[in-house]
């Protein structure tokens, strides 16, 4: 068990350095994090029950997530890649998409909650 927790305990030391990094490296990263806060308050505010609430703020973490992955893509792209090459823009623009594919889930998720 101890030896679960501590792998556990790692993993999370990982994770939390993944966070940190991206926070500090993407103005991107920060701007869709606000966009989530504020979209995680005014679900508070105008949420007609719980379930939409805990849905709104489950796409603000997606939208997240997808910012990291994004995030990832680059770095692992202009790591392999450093000169412009068509397969490192289409990765890179394909990480980009994935975030605003994942923006415009939280948009609809909204548009569905107000018409609700």
């Amino acid at each position: 068990m101890f030896k679960i927790i501590s792998i556990l305990w790692l993993k999370l030391g990982y994770s939390v350095s993944g966070i940190r990094d991206t926070w500090k490296s993407e103005a991107s990263f920060r701007q869709w994090f606000t966009l989530t806060i504020i979209s995680d308050l005014a679900a508070i505010i105008y949420a007609p029950s719980l379930l939409w609430l805990v849905i709104i703020v489950a796409f603000g973490l997606l939208l997240l997530a997808a910012e990291l992955i994004n995030t990832a893509i680059e770095a692992i792209v202009d790591k392999i890649q450093p000169e412009l090459h068509p397969l490192a823009k289409k990765a890179k623009d394909a990480g980009s998409a994935m975030t605003l594919v994942t923006f415009f889930a939280l948009i609809i998720l909204w548009l569905g909650m107000l018409n609700a």
